[in-house]
């Protein structure tokens, strides 16, 4: 590493920054104690809960085609070939927001799925949650039939009460419904509010996108959907706006696509875009800031307007700032932002998190405007399926109208207000107040049991639908299999209480199509469901200008702004779960969180300074245990382990939801703490002045920051943009490259002061001409640390779930893991992530002491594993530098054979090209060796046998081609114009631990940053 840049001294966690007695005992023992059986504290029982959705994906049959009558094969149809899987283009529904996918479908199963290269909103990407649809569909707990009463009934039963109930169309009828965007759904909608003459809809989510809404509507007098378009953009501003994360941004897989896209740096010749980021809690988003400030969310009011009145002197539209001055407004990042900005105008963005008020995104809607943003880097969308009402307020209306006894039916869609309601409005107590309560959802849940009618909803992969992406462009949801439990999807659902009985959802669909295609429709039906998006988009640009409501209203605004005294309570979706819909999904649960490392459990997160106000320690290294504090915000009070997070804003705390359910499924069930009663109606996202105190109590977490240690060795290297330019060799040594050579970077000879490698007395291995080389680089520049890749992982290559005591024991099986470090001041570090899997060394020290050659390298060129040699001896694990092997301690899979719970259907859990492995061996990443050997087979055939390489980008490692930031390539290193040779020469390439001469083909390219001087 250059002499010039400074060696950084990165940390993960409190403890190792200390480097303390007891972390030094930590990193000492490499592997835990007792780490061979299943210890007593854990019963068998607990063990197969969270076991359950993971091995035991569900269903009845090893083949369910999505077709209207399952026949046996007596003619093969042309299209199956079997081992061979087929791809269809669909879309994945979050919130109202379509992402494009294409799902891997074996025989009639669905197995994996990915982004759809052509779909805007998912460019061949996708986010965690897309990526773990899988598991929720062929999870076990998901409710299996109708219950009338909480008794086993039908759909049949059900359509036969639909049709005598709802002949009555002057009764009091309120439906309440998550959002949904699709044009079906929302034409029988229509057909609802038409026959019912006394019907009213209410859309509610917990954490939907309201106060953007209506803020546009105060800034430019229509309620637009505003898109932000990063890669455009020089300068961005992110106001507690984690726009990267998707439980807080339902568009952040375009978003990190298009911010990692204008922050590429090829060489030293290109630019990059500056990020800002002003927040409270250490998100995702603010740990690939620039410059990040930290500040109560409270007080993120006060630093807009002090930052719109700056703005006011140098831009037209903001004149309602003009001599407005706050605590902020002689803050040091004021002028500094000012002036960025106005050097930037047309080419900047200001954004703000949705949870905050209206008033604020209409002042950072007018801020745009003002720059000169809008119709450039920010463009503004008429979406018409949004009412034009405010949804949470006529949420609350619903609710007092149910407690005055003037509603008849209530029928729920989809959503769980009785679970994620605000507190103060006692859903349960109200919705019990009605004649009728029917509710459609995928588990038989809080709001289910109120319901005199349940009925089991169908996941998107079992129905057919349609939607728009977050800005419009439509798609078709096509099936991949058909209803595992014989569910009914909501314009099913729909139809049915409209007409008495229970249509074919790709009738539904197809009578709405047929309004868009109205000439040779059956030729681009076809092409849209091929493609997986219609031709055009359908949500117009509307041009907008600062009304003169906006300015009278802004002194209102200012008026009512109040500086935030006292502790501030924010509650905020949890990065894993969201809003509590993805709590029974156990690759979620145990993925660590991104900032926190934290798995199966929610806490409260506060600085290191207000820790030590309150008397609160942090929490140790290992299984963790920490205190436990009671939050009290207007009189409730709920109890929640504390944890100190480096970064966080000084008198505050930040709690997530979704967490603390009962009686949904194994893997929820007594899983964290239920955190919804602190919100109320006006506490929905913060609460000012609340009580903290400890109350003795200890809880153990499941935290990896610590595992995997690299006990002060410099994995990660990060440096400015500046400082790049004056050295672009900063990462590593002096190194050449030979393409000759598989493409392994060798370092350079060293003088006699530099390490020596045992490595060197061995023999290289001779590879075959005729075989590609494999390797791979990640560029930590593009890398947001949303975790996708190890998700994507798990799901490719059948890893199980091992719950929160194994991974409390140091036991996660993730083949690749996500290391968030640490680097500067406890109260204010900058954050950088680095995943690391398999090195696939070409001197790999896991081979040299195998007694048993399980480990050895390929004709390819990759570290392989073969399982049925491996005799357990973890001496490869031991003598890894990376830490980069997992040891499968149980038999996963045979506990739950045993448990008497669909055991006949397990196999339809697994990928069928991947080995699932047993009790006793030893587990890596393979560079996922089925795609490998896929893409040589069909090349192989294509080709006729002359050549065995496939072509550069055939074949894609899961974690790659799942990647929305697209950090990972992959290829043949023996191809001199491959994009990972290609890659791989540029001059931020470095290898990990290279003194060790262990030789990687998995190589890095250091991260860099491009701050504002002026705030260094």
């Amino acid at each position: 590493m250059s002499e010039d840049v400074k060696s950084p001294n990165y940390w993960k966690s409190l403890g190792e920054l200390a480097k303390n007695d007891e972390y030094q005992k930590y990193v000492e023992r490499e592997f835990p104690e007792n780490a061979t059986e299943l210890n007593d504290e854990v019963s068998r029982r607990s063990f197969l809960r969270v076991m359950g959705a993971s091995i035991a994906l569900a269903g009845f049959a090893a083949c369910r085609r999505p077709v209207q009558k399952i026949m046996p094969y007596s003619k093969m149809p042309e299209d199956i070939v079997p081992g061979n899987p087929l791809y269809y283009a669909s879309a994945m529904p979050f919130q109202d927001a379509l992402n494009g996918i294409v799902v891997e479908n074996h025989e009639g199963r669905p197995g994996k799925i990915e982004g759809n290269e052509m779909h805007p909103a998912s460019n061949g990407n996708t986010s965690i949650y897309g990526q773990a649809e899988i598991l929720n569909m062929f999870d076990p707990d998901r409710s299996r039939y109708v219950r009338k009463n909480g008794e086993r009934s039908s759909v049949s039963a059900f359509a036969e009460f639909c049709s005598n109930h709802f002949s009555n169309t002057e009764q009091n009828i309120a439906f309440v419904s998550e959002a949904n965007s699709s044009p079906t759904y929302n034409r029988l909608k229509e057909q609802a509010m038409d026959r019912f003459s006394n019907a009213q809809w209410v859309t509610y989510e917990a954490f939907g996108e309201d106060n953007a809404l209506e803020g546009t509507n105060i800034a430019f007098g229509q309620r637009l959907r505003t898109a932000n378009h990063y890669d455009e953009a020089n300068t961005i501003v992110s106001f507690d706006d984690d726009f990267l994360n998707p439980a807080a941004d339902k568009n952040s897989v375009a978003n990190t696509k298009k911010f990692t896209d204008r922050r590429a740096v090829t060489s030293t010749e290109d630019d990059m875009s500056r990020l800002y980021s002003i927040e409270s809690t250490f998100t995702l988003t603010g740990s690939n800031a620039d410059n990040r400030l930290r500040i109560k969310s409270g007080e993120v009011e006060l630093f807009i307007y002090a930052l719109a009145a700056k703005l006011e002197k140098s831009v037209n539209g903001l004149s309602a700032f003009s001599g407005y001055s706050n605590k902020f407004s002689d803050h040091e990042w004021i002028p500094v932002l000012a002036e960025d900005l106005l050097a930037n105008r047309g080419e900047s963005i200001l954004t703000v998190g949705r949870d905050h008020s209206p008033e604020l995104h209409a002042t950072v809607a007018a801020m745009n405007a003002a720059l000169g943003n809008d119709g450039e880097t920010v463009t503004y969308h008429d979406v018409p399926h949004i009412d034009d009402q405010n949804n949470q307020e006529a949420f609350a209306s619903l609710a007092e109208d149910l407690n005055n006894g003037d509603i008849d039916t209530v029928v729920l869609v989809g959503t769980n207000p009785v679970f994620s309601a605000p507190a103060d409005l006692n859903f349960d107590d109200a919705i019990s107040q009605a004649g009728q309560v029917i509710h459609l959802s995928d588990y038989y849940d809080e709001t289910s049991k109120l319901a005199n009618w349940h009925i089991n909803r169908a996941h998107f992969l079992e129905a057919w639908g349609d939607g728009y992406s977050y800005t419009g462009t439509r798609s078709i949801i096509q099936p991949q299999i058909e209803p595992l439990y014989s569910g009914v999807s909501e314009i099913e659902f729909l139809s049915t209480i409209l007409n008495g009985n229970k249509p074919k959802g790709y009738d539904l669909v197809q009578e709405t199509w047929k309004d868009f295609y109205t000439t040779n429709f059956q030729k681009q039906w076809e092409q849209a469901l091929h493609d997986g998006i219609a031709g055009e988009n359908t949500f117009p640009l509307k041009s907008v200008s600062i009304s003169n409501e906006f300015s009278s209203q802004a002194d209102s605004f200012l008026n009512n702004a109040e500086t935030s005294d006292g502790m501030e309570l924010v509650i905020r979706a949890d990065s894993n779960v969201f809003d509590g819909r993805f709590a029974n999904n156990g690759w979620l649960q145990e993925l660590p969180e991104p900032m926190t490392k934290i798995t199966w459990d929610n806490v409260a997160l506060m600085s290191k300074k207000t820790a030590d106000e309150l008397g609160v320690k942090e929490a140790g290294l290992g299984k963790s245990e920490v205190e436990v504090i009671a939050l009290t915000v207007n009189g409730t009070t709920v109890e929640l382990p504390a944890w100190v997070q480096p970064g966080h804003a000084d008198d505050s705390i930040t709690i997530t939801v979704g967490y603390g359910r009962e009686g949904i499924g194994r893997v929820a069930n007594e899983t964290g703490v239920d955190t919804y009663p602190l919100r109320t109606t006006q506490n929905m996202h913060f609460a000012s002045d609340i009580s903290v105190e400890k109350t003795g109590e200890m809880y153990e977490i499941a935290c990896t920051q610590d595992h995997n240690t690299m006990e002060g060795r410099s994995l990660l290297r990060h440096a400015t943009l500046q400082e790049y330019r004056e050295d672009p060799h900063f990462s590593s040594y002096e190194s050449s490259y030979d393409a000759e050579m598989p493409g392994l970077a060798y370092a350079e000879e060293h003088g006699e002061d530099e390490p020596l490698s045992i490595f060197n007395s061995y023999d290289e291995q001779e590879y075959p001409d005729d075989q590609p080389q494999w390797g791979m680089s990640i560029d930590l520049n593009a890398c947001t640390g949303c975790g996708v890749c190890t998700i994507a992982c798990t799901a490719e290559n059948n890893i199980p779930v091992v719950g929160k005591r194994e991974v409390s024991n140091g036991r996660e099986m993730h083949w690749i893991r996500n290391d968030r470090y640490f680097d500067g001041d406890v109260n204010n570090p900058k954050a950088l992530h680095q995943p690391v899997p398999c090195m696939h060394c070409e001197m790999a020290p896991c081979e040299q002491v195998c007694p048993v050659a399980a480990t050895t390298h390929s004709e390819d060129g990759m570290n392989q594993m073969t399982y049925n040699r491996c005799i357990g001896t973890r001496y490869c694990a031991n003598n890894c530098p990376y830490k980069v092997r997992r040891f499968n301690f149980f038999n996963y899979s045979e506990e739950f054979l045993t448990s008497g719970d669909d055991p006949e259907i397990v196999q339809m859990a697994m990928n069928p090209e991947v080995t699932v492995r047993f009790r006793g061996v030893m587990e890596k990443c393979t560079y996922c060796v089925q795609r490998v050997n896929r893409a040589k087979i069909e090349t192989d055939i294509e080709t006729n046998g002359e050549t065995q390489k496939p072509e550069d980008g055939a074949v894609e490692t899961a974690c790659q081609q799942a990647c929305p930031a697209d950090a990972i390539y992959f290829g043949d290193l023996t191809d001199p114009d491959s994009e990972v040779v290609q890659t791989k020469k540029n001059n931020r390439n470095y290898l990990l631990l290279e003194e060790l001469n262990t030789r990687p083909r998995t190589s890095y390219l250091s991260e860099l940053s491009n701050p504002n001087p002026k705030l260094a």
